[in-house]
């Protein structure tokens, strides 16, 4: 618990730019369900016929971009 309430002090004292990079890991408050939903289905080969060519390195660029326009409206 001591973690989180330094964690939380050190949050509050950054400036409004600060908050940006936090806000790129705002996905991970979500973390905790997924451990706590059950075991995870592995779908493996569903999309194997689709022409799909989207890598790790694109879906990390989309998912930094969406956080950085939420922090933009805090």
């Amino acid at each position: 618990m001591r973690k989180y309430r330094e964690l939380g002090e050190v949050i509050r004292t950054l400036p409004p730019v600060g908050l940006r990079e936090p806000a790129n890991f705002g996905y991970l408050q979500y973390t905790h369900r997924l451990e706590l939903s059950g075991p995870v289905v592995k779908l493996g080969g569903l999309w194997a016929d689709i022409d799909f060519d989207v890598t790790d390195e694109d879906v990390r660029n989309l998912r930094q971009h969406v956080s950085r326009q939420l922090a933009d409206r805090v």
